[in-house]
């Protein structure tokens, strides 16, 4: 164990050493925000084992870090790495609370922040063209950006739930048609989702050229922060070959506080913006209100609240 370190300090260390739940860079951020956390709770509480973490411990750090003027956006960054660690951690004795439960609970409040910063989506035509790029480079790098995007923007998933997805769970979705997205999900939460007909010849696809107990996208000893990236720099390398006019217009926001207008770049998660506006547009066609739409969606795309969905409309609907 590292010296100088509390008990407590020692446990969320050894939590981040064997969790491989999320991207290389998400653990690195979120193990520092928890460190620091368990370093101030260990000191306040006295508290010596993780198991015996709960809301009161982290209602009283949030509080404190509101005390010294961190912005709502970091205390909030704070309280999900708390929650990533406290889900990845074993035999855990309670439940971390929601935000707006322990706001509630604990007697205080994290303001509202500006967090719809427009729409990320992209359109039809960009799109259509950007598969086409793929045909034309014909490598094998623009082939694993093709199928990775394609999962993104017809089933909803994140980058590296889709690229860090193995051999056994693309034989198990083409089997019984659901896909279960396992502890390559954000914040460890497991789930599963609809195999779209896209995904269907892409799984097909990829379970003939992968080797049994192999990662579909993931290349022979290949880091898997190295495969994420690489799929992500195509996206880097290619976007401003497909952007349209509209597109740009369409991912143009102003920042009220600023007055400052701003565009978002083309991005894989972008796709997935357009998969979540699809179905929650699927959901108030078929009668829900727009909260209720947004309820149902949440669960499916791997979050507990539906306001986060808000965000993904990009100010549409």
């Amino acid at each position: 164990m590292s010296k100088g370190l509390s008990s407590l300090e020692q446990q969320v260390q050894k939590v981040f050493k064997h969790t491989r739940a999320s991207s290389y860079g998400t653990r690195a951020k979120y193990k520092g925000n928890v460190m620091r956390a368990a370093k101030w709770i260990s000191q306040e509480f006295k508290l010596q084992s993780l198991k015996n973490l709960q809301d009161k411990h982290v209602a009283a750090y949030a509080k404190h870090l509101q005390a010294y003027d961190f912005k709502p956006k970091t205390i909030k960054d704070n309280l999900s790495a708390i929650r990533y660690m406290h889900d990845n951690a074993p035999q855990t004795k309670y439940k971390i609370s929601d935000n707006k439960t322990l706001q509630q609970e604990y007697k205080f409040t994290i303001p509202k922040v500006q967090t719809i910063k427009g729409d990320r989506g992209w359109t039809n035509e960009e799109f259509s063209r950007m598969q086409e790029v793929t045909r034309e480079v014909g490598s094998q790098a623009a082939k694993d950006y093709h199928d990775v995007s394609v999962m993104a923007r017809t089933m909803g998933m994140r980058v590296a739930e889709a690229a860090l997805g193995g051999r056994f769970q693309a034989e198990e979705a083409l089997r019984c048609g659901i896909y279960h997205i396992g502890k390559e999900a954000k914040n460890g939460r497991e789930r599963d989702v609809k195999l779209s007909p896209e995904g269907r010849q892409v799984l097909e696809s990829r379970v003939a050229s992968t080797p049994r107990g192999g990662k579909l996208f993931v290349r022979t000893n290949e880091k898997s922060h190295h495969a994420i990236d690489r799929i992500e720099q195509f996206n880097q390398n290619h976007r401003e070959k497909v952007e349209t006019l509209s597109g740009r217009l369409q991912r143009t926001w102003t920042d009220r506080h600023q007055e400052k207008a701003y565009t978002n770049n083309l991005t894989l998660h972008g796709l997935r913006y357009n998969y979540i506006q699809d179905r929650v547009k699927q959901e108030i066609d078929k009668g829900f209100t727009r909260e209720q739409a947004a309820q149902i969606v949440t669960k499916e795309v791997g979050h507990n609240r539906a306001d986060v969905i808000y965000i993904y409309l990009g100010g549409k609907m």
